[in-house]
């Protein structure tokens, strides 16, 4: 479980249910507030095309928004939290709304699209049509992309990955990689996602044991890996009642070096625990250290919130720690920098022996702080937490928190959370895991 921007989806009987809605009321309210900004019934197809009609009547264009937390459940209900703007919005299914004889339906829909400009050559003559049919067609959007069902006649396949229970696993895993030929309207990623992930889940459906399957839909093609993060990634696990959905391109496009601080706290320890245990599972089907140190980053980001962390791996040929991951404040300009081993307090930590941690609340007052190598490039550096990336004695790296969100200084209940996660984390690492072997299918 990846604990960024998702989705949750039901099952198959479900989610045809939710494709044959029409109506949906949508409601739109600020974080803490009891008057809703917009509170109406649309009439749409998709819950994603009823959240923009919703946004549209507010002036506002888009669907869900970058970094909000989404999610859908049985019974069609969606709820998306927006943190960073303070939003809040539902859409739930809805019965055709009744109306007065003779007054209109009060539909919120869809902006129409402006009529064509009128041109000068003689126009064939016109078979009437009846004004119910015309306001149905002047309401309906116009899609600025192919439907799904078009997209799908042209996807690629790049990769696929298929694995059987074995001595490190018990589960079924398969994955599936596809080129996406155009740019996709908001919301047709998720449904075209979600039909190719139900016939990966038809032909595991008389396998017997724990079931993994993940589909990722990219904007490029690419042979021996990605240039870009996918435009969307869906996962589904069967111990589990829904699909996750991600959009890794988005959340890393939009991502800003400026860190997005949440006046949201985050949950007790022991929840954020069990969110660490539950997302650690994952790192059973990462392909390499990198993508592991990024996995880790994310994670770290969401349960202890700060406005910088990275993840430095050692180099052991130039004993040089090397910074693999990072995010928020400088994020872009620290990747890839190197620092010796043993210099500063990021030295010091790398002699930490197992489940230490050094917590410091003025960082710069400690004799051994080096602002080249501890200091956070366009941030005042105050309060600091290293947890050395260590498996059975053997240093692999160190993890790096900077300035807590939610406090001055990094609490014990952080601490507990990071050991945790650096603890799972260690142990990936220590077994030097590589890129799998990926069945390539062949171009045109």
């Amino acid at each position: 479980m990846r604990l960024r921007q998702r989705s949750r989806l039901s099952s198959g009987a479900q989610q045809r249910d939710l494709v044959a809605t029409k109506y949906w009321k949508v409601e739109i309210s600020r974080l803490g507030a009891s008057d809703p900004l917009f509170l109406g019934t649309v009439e749409a197809s998709t819950w994603p095309a009823a959240l923009q009609a919703g946004r549209a009547q507010l002036g506002e264009s888009g669907g869900v928004p970058a970094g909000a937390s989404c999610n859908v459940k049985p019974n069609g209900t969606v709820t998306i939290q927006d943190a960073r703007e303070r939003r809040r919005y539902q859409i739930l299914p809805a019965e055709e709304p009744s109306a007065p004889p003779g007054t209109k339906r009060p539909i919120a829909s869809v902006p129409e699209i402006p009529a064509p400009a009128p041109v000068s050559a003689p126009m064939p003559p016109q078979v009437p049509v009846p004004s119910s049919v015309a306001a149905s067609r002047a309401r309906t959007p116009r899609p600025s992309a192919p439907p799904p069902d078009t997209v799908e006649s042209k996807l690629i396949l790049l990769a696929a990955r298929d694995e059987t229970p074995n001595a490190s696993s018990p589960i079924h895993f398969r994955e599936r990689m596809y080129a996406v030929p155009v740019p996709l309207e908001p919301g047709t990623g998720e449904k075209l996602g979600t039909k190719l992930l139900r016939r990966v889940q038809q032909e595991l459906e008389k396998v017997r044991g724990p079931k993994f399957v993940r589909i990722e839909l990219f904007d490029h093609i690419w042979k021996s890996a990605p240039e870009r993060a996918a435009v969307v990634r869906l996962e589904w696990k069967d111990w589990n009642t829904s699909i996750e959905i991600e959009f890794p391109l988005e959340d890393e496009t939009r991502h800003s070096d400026m860190p997005q601080i949440s006046s949201v706290p985050p949950p007790p320890t022991e929840d954020r625990l069990g969110a660490a245990f539950e997302a650690c599972h994952d790192l059973l089907f990462l392909k390499n250290r990198a993508e592991a140190l990024e996995f880790a980053v994310h994670l770290l980001e969401e349960l202890v919130p700060c406005e910088a962390n990275a993840a430095f791996l050692l180099d052991v040929n130039t004993d040089e720690f090397r910074i693999v991951a990072a995010r928020g404040t400088g994020a872009r300009s620290r990747r890839g920098k190197a620092f010796p081993s043993s210099a500063g307090l990021l030295g010091a930590a790398s002699g930490l022996a197992e489940h230490a941690v050094l917590v410091l609340a003025d960082a710069a007052a400690d004799p051994r702080y080096d602002e080249n190598i501890d200091g956070v490039p366009g941030m005042d550096t105050r309060a600091l937490l290293y947890r050395p990336l260590v498996h059975k004695g053997r240093l692999f790296g160190v993890l790096q928190l900077a300035n807590g969100i939610t406090g001055q200084v990094f609490t014990e209940a952080d601490c507990e959370v990071v050991d945790y996660i650096t603890q799972q984390l260690s142990i990936f690492v220590a077994k030097g895991a590589s890129i799998p072997k990926v069945a390539a299918v062949n171009e045109g």
